[in-house]
C-alpha cells in the first residue's frame, strides 16, 4: 500500500519526511550521499536537530530553479507531458516516502522526472559530463520511481552557468534487483534506529555529527582505553599534523612578514602578473561574542616526560 498526501501545508510536509527516510536520502545508507551521512540520518530519526546552512543553500537553489529544469526539458522532449503531482507518497511499512518533482506521459507511459541543478564544473567532475549519474541520484530517482511504480525515470541537470545555460537529461530505467536492496536497507535502518544501534561513523564528515550527539560531558566519567592499540599510533599521527601545521604557519607569517618589509609605507603592489597585494589599515566595527560552552578536546603531549 503506497500513502498519497496532497502537499498544501509546507511545515506539514517537513514533518512527514522527519519521520521516514526520504528518497532524497537513501543515498545515506549506501555511504554515497555528498550532504548526508548514515550516522547523521540516524540522529536525524533520533531526534537530534542540525543547523546546516550549506545544506539549506543547496536545497533553496534546487527550489527555486525546479521550474526552470521542467521548462527545459518540455522544450528538449515536446513530446513529453511533465506535471508537478505536489503530492507526498510514502510506503508506510518500510517508513519510505518520497516527494517527485514532476511526472512524466509519454504515449500513455508514466515516468518520474528528477531535477538537478549542478555547476558545470561539477557536472564534468561528479557527472563525468553527462556519462554517468551519481550513485546517490540513481537511487534516489530508483526510490521515486518505485513508489510512483512508474514505468521509467529521467534526470534532467541544469547546468548553472550564466553565460552558457544548458541541461542535459540521462535516462534511469527501473531495476528490480537495487529496489529490493533499498528496501532491505531501509528496513535493516530502521531496526538499527529501534535498537540504538549507530552507524559506524565516517570521521572525515561527522565531525558535526558527532559533535551534536555528545554535547556536553558525564562529570567524572573515565573511558580506559587500555588494550585499544590503534590509540597510541593515532595521537603520533596528530602530534606529526599538529607539527607539520605549527611549521607551515611559521613560514607563512615570516614570508608575510618580508613582505610587509618590502612594502613599507605603500597602500598596493603592482608588477607582480597574477596577484594583487595590498596592505592597509582596515576598521572593524566593535562586536559582542554570545557567551557558549563548547566541549573543547585538549591532546598534550607527555611523551617527554614518562
Amino acid at each position: 500500500m503506497i500513502e498519497r498526501k496532497p502537499i498544501v501545508d509546507r511545515s506539514e510536509w517537513l514533518s512527514w519526511r522527519k519521520r521516514d527516510v526520504t528518497a532524497s536520502t537513501v543515498g545515506a545508507l549506501f555511504g554515497v550521499h555528498p550532504y548526508i551521512t548514515a550516522l547523521r540520518l540516524y540522529a536525524e530519526k533520533r531526534g537530534t536537530e542540525f543547523q546546516d546552512d550549506d545544506n539549506n543553500k543547496v536545497l533553496r537553489r534546487g527550489r527555486w530553479l525546479e521550474p526552470a529544469v521542467a521548462k527545459a526539458v518540455s522544450e528538449l522532449r515536446p513530446e513529453w507531458d511533465i506535471t508537478a503531482p505536489n503530492v507526498y507518497l510514502r510506503q508506510p511499512d518500510l517508513r519510505l516516502g518520497c516527494t517527485p518533482d514532476f511526472l512524466i506521459c509519454d504515449h500513455g507511459r508514466i515516468g518520474v522526472l528528477q531535477c538537478k541543478t549542478v555547476a558545470p564544473s561539477v557536472f564534468e567532475r561528479d557527472w563525468l559530463k553527462g556519462n554517468d549519474v551519481p550513485l546517490w541520484v540513481t537511487l534516489q530517482t530508483l526510490t521515486e520511481m518505485m513508489l510512483c511504480d512508474a514505468a521509467f525515470g529521467a534526470v534532467a541537470v541544469l547546468l548553472v552557468d550564466p553565460h552558457n545555460m544548458d541541461c542535459v537529461i540521462l535516462d534511469v530505467p527501473r531495476h528490480e534487483g537495487s529496489e529490493r536492496k533499498i528496501a532491505q536497507a531501509v528496513q535493516s535502518f530502521w531496526q538499527q534506529v529501534a535498537n540504538g544501534i549507530e552507524p559506524d561513523p565516517n570521521f572525515d564528515r561527522d565531525a558535526g555529527v558527532i559533535k551534536a550527539l555528545s554535547p556536553r560531558e558525564t562529570p567524572g566519567k573515565v573511558l580506559d582505553c587500555t588494550g585499544l592499540n590503534s590509540l597510541p599510533q593515532m595521537l603520533v599521527n596528530r602530534a606529526a599534523y599538529m607539527a607539520i601545521i605549527d611549521d607551515a604557519k611559521a613560514k607563512k607569517e615570516a614570508i608575510e612578514t618580508e613582505i610587509k618589509y618590502l612594502m613599507d609605507d605603500a597602500e598596493i603592489m603592482t608588477g607582480v602578473e597574477g596577484w594583487r597585494v595590498t596592505y592597509k589599515v582596515q576598521e572593524r566595527k566593535a562586536h559582542t561574542v554570545p557567551a557558549s560552552s563548547p566541549r573543547v578536546l585538549l591532546v598534550r603531549d607527555q611523551r617527554a616526560q614518562s
